[in-house]
């Protein structure tokens, strides 16, 4: 590797953004927070708006019911802080079986079922603030804040009962009760099954009218094809374009914003994100890199380690050495955090760097063991950031270490885990120059 001069590539300006191009990909990630396979959210979605389009609903509503099924469940994040210390497995799974049970039945076996059942009733009030946060439109708000309301008053969190429910909310809470009956059995059976499902479902936990317009749309092949597409995503940019959606999403505001969210998950990342933004950009800034790449590096450092939510706590959070089989699993964030990013137009090179970030130049990272300049030089750059701001945190493992021994760390890193030339780089040019109170 050639470590005396640096490539400056140029990068294309990010475009204007739906919501739907950035709620549709990061759904996965809010699966993953779950311990669900990907593709809940989007699925809840499709029945959602399957049932808008059928009730005739208004374009804005019908966008609304999109937008809140797929972000239906981000409470979970929030919720789930902390929850391992009661579970005596992955905590993420504690929410899984929603809506199918309620929350004391998702307790039930935990060393804390009352505190684990108030977590499960609070991810929807969680939820609700984060979406109004993120900007989402108004009835979109009220589907997640009311979408474990049941018709009959038994739901949570306020048991409001039949039509004081908002009709969004009355939507995706039966969508969502729709998938994750369908989850537990095949396609086949699903189809085979449905029209019983809903006349349990009927009068009790749903709107008897809505569940009539679903039964009909259960006739369909369309809706079972459109529900099981392999290309489901697609799908969904396609119609919510036909509705035309607005393109008034700020992407740097988006990710900075989901990026705070991920990071409340755990009591030690708290602002690590925007630490690692921080420096990124100098890096970035200190080797050249024009303005708009500058800004794309902003985004990969808020979004790479996106994955880890598909990472239980009880791994994320281990004091001691991790089991083979857990480091398998923590190995796999960069993956996740890919595969997440790669779904938001505009972004794909951005998540072919953070695919990267944990390669090594001496060959011997992951996931995939690239060596020297296979690794881009973005994915150099958050290594180097990301090592620096791990090893002056504070870890479940072990404590802070000083700036000294930080720049010692580097220094021995460099050649073998990291680029030697960009260490140079990052210790002479951004660290010199960074105020010790904010070296981390």
């Amino acid at each position: 590797m050639d470590s005396g001069a640096i490539e400056r590539p140029t990068s294309k300006r990010q475009p204007s953004y739906m919501f739907s191009d950035v709620l549709i990909p990061m759904s996965t990630a809010l699966d993953l927070a779950e311990g669900r396979e990907a593709g809940h959210a989007q699925r809840v979605a499709h029945i959602s708006l399957a049932i808008a389009r059928a009730r005739d609903l208004e374009a804005a509503e019908k966008l609304a019911c999109v937008y809140g099924a797929l972000m239906h469940d981000v409470g979970v994040i929030v919720s789930g802080a902390g929850l391992s210390e009661y579970t005596r497995g992955d905590e993420r799974l504690v929410f899984a079986p929603m809506p199918l049970l309620t929350p004391e039945e998702a307790a039930t076996g935990t060393d804390s079922p009352e505190e684990v059942a108030s977590r499960i009733v609070d991810h929807v009030v969680h939820g609700s603030r984060v979406v109004q946060e993120l900007g989402l439109p108004a009835a979109a708000v009220q589907g997640v804040a009311t979408h474990h309301e049941r018709w009959d008053g038994a739901g949570y969190p306020h048991n409001l009962r039949g039509e004081e429910i908002p009709l969004v909310g009355r939507i995706i809470g039966l969508a969502d009760q729709v998938d994750a009956l369908a989850s537990e059995t095949t396609p086949l059976l699903a189809r085979r099954n449905f029209a019983t499902w809903l006349s349990r479902l009927s009068g009790r936990d749903a709107d008897s009218d809505l569940i009539d317009s679903l039964r009909d749309l259960g006739r369909s092949d369309d809706f079972w094809l459109g529900l099981y597409n392999e290309d489901l995503s697609s799908d969904l940019s396609r119609m919510c374009r036909n509705l035309k959606e607005p393109r008034n999403v700020k992407m740097d505001g988006f990710v900075e914003a989901f990026a705070d969210l991920m990071d409340s998950r755990l009591p030690y990342t708290a602002g690590v994100s925007r630490k690692v933004a921080r420096h990124v950009e100098r890096l970035a800034r200190a080797v050249g890199l024009d303005e708009n790449h500058q800004r794309l590096l902003r985004a990969a450092a808020f979004l790479h380690d996106v994955g880890q939510l598909g990472v239980a706590e009880r791994i994320m959070a281990k004091p001691g050495i991790l089991s083979v089989e857990e480091l398998e699993v923590l190995r796999l964030h960069p993956v996740h955090s890919h595969d997440v990013i790669a779904g938001i137009t505009g972004l794909e090179e951005v998540a072919e760097w953070v695919i990267a970030h944990h390669e090594r130049v001496d060959g011997r990272g992951y996931p995939d063991g690239k060596v020297g300049d296979e690794i881009p030089l973005e994915a150099r750059i958050l290594a180097i950031v990301d090592s620096w701001v791990a090893i002056t945190s504070d870890r479940p493992h072990r404590a802070r270490v000083s700036q000294d021994e930080a720049r010692r760390r580097l220094q021995s890193a460099a050649g073998t885990q990291l680029d030697p030339h960009l260490v140079d780089v990052f210790l002479r040019d951004v660290i010199t120059n960074e105020p010790v109170s904010k070296s981390a």
